[in-house]
């Protein structure tokens, strides 16, 4: 693999920013439009194999076009495949949760995902921790417990199905990270969804439920929304630091949460606000600390 980069893609701040707004605005959308859909009785298993299945229509025949299959061989399929089950864990999850939950609440508690990914890069990496991320775990854990209240509230299978899948996520990007080593780009988003698919096809059709014919303009707004949010998110990082672009993300709060008090009647809990502040801080500081570091 040719491990070369232009040096000139990382200096794009304002481009970089502006693709990240894009990812936000996207995955915001995403989320509520798979709400909708489960309205209408659709399982997360369709949603997950209904994204993935117009992902790889859309995305792969642009790249066999440039190149043809010889370019997608790779040395580690294995690899690529447990980062795919772990994506496919990481998304039916999160979307589940949404049936338990506010969609804002489940957004705030997979803000925890960054920490997660700290803790998988010493397990896969090999990366050594430090101080600064012990805490930002003890302060990001301290904003879910306000998220959470436990002890005041009654505890939602809901919250553990977000955790869950903040955790399996990180695992998932963290094997991205790895594959990265070894693969381009354009082979791991592949390998993702030529894997993914048969994951979710085998429990959706144990599992199917009817489409309704009212559903399909959701559906595709559902997949281009997810695909669009991918190509903002690879894009912006293509173009600017992570430290400074990831932070942006954090903005799809405020945006579901009015998303969903119009589109569903759902109503944030200042514990809620309070909690995600939390782990923002705890979070951003420790980007800011690896970015002192590296």
């Amino acid at each position: 693999m040719n491990s070369s980069r232009p040096t000139e893609d990382r200096h794009f701040p304002i481009p970089g920013i502006l693709w990240m707004c894009g990812a936000t605005i996207f995955f915001s959308c995403s989320l509520t439009l798979v709400k909708t859909l489960q309205d209408y009785g659709l399982t997360v298993f369709q949603a997950v194999l209904f994204r993935q299945v117009l992902g790889m229509l859309i995305f792969v025949p642009t790249v066999l076009l440039s190149g043809g299959m010889k370019q997608l061989k790779t040395a580690v399929p294995i690899k690529h495949a447990t980062r795919a089950a772990f994506g496919f864990l990481g998304m039916c999850t999160g979307y589940y949760s949404l049936m338990l939950i506010n969609v804002a609440d489940s957004v705030a508690l997979q803000f925890t995902l960054p920490i997660f990914t700290m803790f998988c890069a010493v397990w896969l990496l090999g990366e050594k921790i430090y101080a600064h991320r012990v805490l930002a775990t003890l302060i990001g854990f301290g904003g879910v417990l306000i998220i959470v209240r436990p002890g005041f509230t009654e505890i939602n299978y809901g919250i553990l199905f977000a955790i869950a899948s903040a955790a399996t996520h990180a695992v998932s990007d963290t094997y991205a990270r790895y594959l990265a080593r070894y693969d381009q780009l354009k082979i791991i988003m592949t390998y993702n969804f030529v894997f993914t698919i048969p994951f979710a096809l085998i429990p959706a059709i144990i599992w199917w439920e009817p489409i309704p014919l009212e559903t399909w303009p959701y559906l595709l707004l559902f997949g281009v929304a997810g695909i669009s949010a991918q190509f903002c998110l690879t894009r912006s990082f293509s173009l600017a630091d992570a430290s400074l672009v990831s932070p942006i993300l954090f903005f799809r709060l405020p945006l579901v949460a009015l998303i969903a008090l119009f589109a569903f009647n759902q109503k944030t809990e200042m514990w809620t606000w309070i909690g995600a502040a939390v782990i923002i801080l705890a979070t951003t500081w420790m980007a800011r600390k690896e970015t002192k570091i590296s």
